[in-house]
């Protein structure tokens, strides 16, 4: 019974503590049963349940075990972390069984918020006569996103276009020989140019006048035509040579009835549209 109370109140605490990762913008949660692999341990992502990384601070720690031990005996269990940064420890809490009976305990430890740096291996020491059975401890932590490093701008030197070599160049004083030496070139290729336009021009109007003449010539020469000449046909006329046997044609009948036909059709069409 008393086993069962123990366990309710640790179960108890852990909900507190996980509870509260919900209400701030810190997380805060605990850790799995360090003590599950035995009696010592290290402070990993495996026994933390996260990663021990910046902005991790352990708040508080939560054990539970049995004393297993006659009431006159001496006996002491001591819970430990060892300090990673400055030797020694960064946690220590020892409950001593000497002169009382072994039974199930439960403890909280707060410790503030020490960063994860700071601890290191874990164990459970004890001294006299007795064991330990059932151990359980477990860490409280608060994790709070660390503030991004302030990234350094690169240096930026300001741009002067006094010292570009090719602003001074673009901007430097023309020579004035070269420049009247430009303007006569400048006027020579315009002459040539005008030149070769009127040469197009001339040679154009040629052509126009050679197309004139040619028409001319055409219209001038007179259109010989071929001579066609009356061809003679042999013979004079044709007699009529066929004889009708009887000296009559019969009308057909067969074509009369088909004619009776159509337009005995044609008239029922036409009573339709009337």
């Amino acid at each position: 019974m008393m086993l069962k109370a123990s366990a309710l109140r640790l179960s108890a605490l852990l909900a507190v503590y996980s509870a509260a990762s919900y209400c701030s913008d810190p997380i805060y949660g605990y850790s799995n049963n360090a003590a599950a692999g035995g009696g010592s341990w290290s402070m990993s992502e495996s026994v933390l349940g996260v990663a021990p990384t910046s902005g991790l601070d352990i708040s508080g720690v939560i054990y539970r075990y049995t004393a297993v031990k006659d009431r006159p005996d001496p006996f002491t269990v001591t819970i430990q972390n060892e300090n990673a940064i400055d030797g020694g420890y960064v946690f220590r809490e020892t409950d001593d069984w000497s002169g009382r009976t072994g039974q199930t305990i439960v403890k909280s430890v707060p410790v503030g918020y020490v960063p994860i740096r700071f601890w290191g291996d874990g164990e459970i020491v004890t001294t006299g006569v007795g064991s330990v059975v059932d151990p359980q401890v477990v860490y409280t932590y608060r994790f709070i996103e660390p503030e991004p490093e302030p990234q350094t701008l690169p240096t930026i030197n300001p741009y002067n276009a006094l010292e570009d070599d090719a602003v001074q160049r673009a901007t430097a004083e023309t020579d004035r020989e070269l420049y009247e030496d430009d303007e006569v070139e400048k006027d020579k290729d315009e002459e040539e140019e005008k030149d070769m336009e009127k040469a197009l021009a001339a040679l154009q109007s040629g052509l126009e006048m050679a197309k004139g003449q040619d028409g001319m010539l055409a219209a001038m020469n007179p259109v010989t035509m071929t001579q066609y000449y009356a061809a003679t046909i042999p013979g004079g006329s044709y007699q009529e040579t066929v004889i009708l046997d009887g000296g009559q044609i019969k009308d057909n009948r067969r074509a009369f009835r088909s004619m009776a036909n159509d337009k005995l059709h044609t008239k029922m069409v036409e009573e339709q549209y009337k």
